[in-house]
């Protein structure tokens, strides 16, 4: 029972699942133990793998959900306006319309930031 692809969701790292047969050390593995991760906001956009039903994991492109304008980077050649407004949110820097949901994006100052996709496994 995998997720659906193009939905929003709610992940979590699981930092002694990701270290487990790694062979570490027992500190390393404790300190895994001790991390407390948070949750985050992505958009899974589609599945890298194709989820059988005896599969152990599927990896997902996702794209995370930010809630501010994105950091300036001079030398990667990064400004904050880009980013694609998600609806409701009216982004001022941008004359372009935010990305519209159905059902309407119940929150209303996130972002898209450009070039931020990644692959994760779940």
């Amino acid at each position: 029972p995998f997720p659906g692809f193009r939905h929003f969701g709610v992940i979590r790292m699981n930092p002694e699942a990701m270290v487990a047969n790694l062979g570490l050390d027992a500190i390393a593995m404790e300190e895994s133990a001790s991390l407390t991760p948070k949750k985050y906001l992505v958009y899974l956009k589609y599945a890298l793998d194709l989820p059988l039903p005896d599969s152990q994991w599927c990896r997902y492109c996702i794209l995370p959900v930010a809630t501010t304008l994105r950091p300036a980077s001079q030398r990667n050649g990064i400004t904050p306006d880009m980013v694609i407004p998600i609806a409701p949110n009216v982004d001022q820097l941008r004359e372009k319309d935010a990305l519209s949901t159905i059902p309407e994006f119940p929150f209303s100052n996130c972002y898209f930031w450009m070039d931020s996709r990644m692959n994760i496994r779940v």
